[in-house]
């Protein structure tokens, strides 16, 4: 029976969250109540409040199982990576894409983060260390081969990251400010193939 409640609380949570990111990812933290949370997860608000404490914290919590379980990286792209380090932007701005089209709601939740300008944020110091470091020691051993230029690696991987969230944040504006084919598989190719072509060291 105590493994039952234990199960039942633990998938109650898990709705709520679920909820959660869904809400704050359409709407943000102030745009979005308690109320419209509790009625999405199905449970009484303070159901809510005796998890999370508070809405902030269940912003945080989302904002955190996000980040945790969207990987923005996976292991076969960082084993495809290791193994030709001289594709490893190419590589990796295909996979930053990826994870960007599947899981909308990541720069969603980052943009509102930003834009409440409070400390919701600093619940996410180190939760990207162990990709990061994988990273940084194929991007190492590239740079070494001379197959990557001569660029730090926080600055290589701040615009793959950067170039990624603009695309997919900004796309439906950009359509028509910028080029209404960049929603097209071959404009897009195009775009991954000339950024990662930034990174290749020029023939002397």
């Amino acid at each position: 029976m105590k493994k039952k409640l234990q199960q039942r609380a633990v998938n109650t949570r898990r709705k709520i969250l679920d909820a959660a990111i869904d809400r704050f990812a359409a709407s943000g933290l102030a745009g979005t109540t308690v109320e419209d949370i509790a009625v999405a997860a199905g449970v009484n608000k303070q159901r809510i409040y005796a998890y999370f404490n508070s809405k902030q914290g269940l912003f945080e919590a989302a904002l955190l199982a996000v980040f945790q379980e969207v990987g923005i990286c996976s292991t076969e792209a960082v084993k495809r990576a290791a193994d030709e380090p001289e594709k490893l932007s190419s590589i990796m701005l295909e996979e930053f894409f990826r994870v960007h089209q599947e899981h909308p709601a990541l720069h969603r939740l980052l943009g509102w983060a930003n834009l409440q300008e409070n400390e919701s944020v600093q619940i996410l110091a180190g939760v990207r260390s162990k990709e990061n470091a994988a990273l940084r020691e194929i991007f190492e051993k590239a740079r070494t081969q001379k197959s990557i230029i001569d660029i730090k690696f926080e600055n290589w991987l701040f615009t793959l990251l950067a170039l990624s969230c603009f695309y997919y944040s900004n796309l439906r504006t950009m359509q028509f400010t910028h080029d209404p084919e960049m929603a097209q598989t071959e404009w897009k190719k195009a775009l991954l193939k000339d950024a990662a072509s930034l990174f290749l060291p020029r023939c002397s």
